[in-house]
């Protein structure tokens, strides 16, 4: 999953959280209720909010499931551009190459959301 997709799934989680917090704030500035009512309401989404942040982006990549396998170049690599393997596109890197649009490329690795590609060698 890229960052952005995390990052925007993050803020929904944050919203959906939040909303309670935000209500109990307004009641207490507008002499509702009083803080400690606040404080205690607002305490386990702070906390949950938190804790799904800090585990959201100290998580590992988990290992891609389509090393080795092939796709096509959307975007020339001279040596960077786009590839689409299994329906993903990717910001690719074609090493010690270059590959035109069309190109069939096999997916050696992937570091830091970039793809590392070769051209596929025919059997």
């Amino acid at each position: 999953m890229s960052r952005l997709v995390t990052i925007v799934a993050l803020l929904d989680e944050l919203l959906l959280f939040s909303a309670p917090v935000i209500i109990a704030f307004l009641l207490y500035i507008f002499g509702v209720i009083p803080l400690w009512i606040v404080v205690v309401l607002s305490a386990p989404f702070l906390v949950i909010t938190a804790y799904i942040g800090i585990k959201v982006f100290k998580e590992t990549p988990r290992e891609y499931s389509y090393l080795g396998g092939r796709g096509v170049v959307v975007e020339d690599l001279k040596p960077e551009g786009v590839v689409k393997i299994e329906g993903v596109y990717w910001r690719a890197v074609c090493l010690s190459c270059e590959a035109a649009v069309g190109t069939c490329v096999e997916l050696l690795d992937v570091k830091n959301g970039r793809a590392y590609v070769r051209p596929c060698q025919d059997m």
